[in-house]
């Protein structure tokens, strides 16, 4: 890994990564259960979560580059835990279509401050190493995710058995999106305390 530092970020990684598939799969599932199974309300979802990479995957970067990037990755977490809580008690398409995209548009400025702080906290000929491990963080966490997802709906059988609980809501989905939250407020806490810069470029 390089350096503790990196090891501390790249965990957070793996924490948020593994939070935002198990968010995207309960998205999905409230989508169609919302719908009565539409393919049209699940693709608008979806297509909620691409759009915004077009109008921030360019002028993210130049973004981040005058803010503090772990303040930014830490708010950024923050607003994402606190969007994921709202969706339990979202019943329409288009409050779901409006918090997938303010989601999307968080993510999308959580990578570029972590990418653009990776060169400040590994040596240069470690970089090469520290995106591959990236990558992993990033995509390798899909099937773990979707294993958590699917071993929530045994949970949420479990604590729909209990009376005192029978007031609240408890399903698969909601827990989902609980565990999704937390994700992301332990990838807050890793971040905080990391030894990132403000903006700017390398100058050595």
């Amino acid at each position: 890994f390089g350096s503790r530092s990196f090891f501390r970020l790249w965990l957070a990684q793996v924490v948020s990564s593994t939070g935002d598939w198990i968010g995207l799969i309960a998205i999905l599932a409230i989508a169609a259960r919302i719908s009565n199974n539409s393919g049209a309300a699940v693709s608008l979802v979806m297509l909620a979560r691409v759009v915004p990479g077009f109008f921030l995957g360019t002028v993210g970067g130049v973004l981040i580059d005058r803010l503090n990037r772990r303040k930014v990755m830490v708010a950024c977490d923050v607003g994402r835990a606190s969007l994921v809580l709202l969706l339990p008690f979202v019943e329409n398409l288009l409050g779901l279509v409006l918090i997938s995209f303010a989601l999307e548009i968080l993510t999308l400025l959580w990578g570029p401050a972590k990418d653009a702080s990776v060169p400040h906290i590994v040596k240069s000929g470690q970089l090469q190493s520290a995106n591959t491990l990236s990558l992993v963080a990033s995509y390798a966490t899909f099937p773990f995710a979707s294993i958590v997802f699917s071993l929530l709906a045994v949970v949420a059988a479990w604590l729909g058995s209990f009376t005192a609980l029978s007031a609240f809501r408890v399903d698969q989905e909601a827990l989902a999106l609980g565990v999704d939250a937390c994700t992301f407020l332990v990838s807050a806490f890793f971040v905080f305390r990391l030894p990132i810069p403000r903006g700017g470029r390398e100058t050595n």
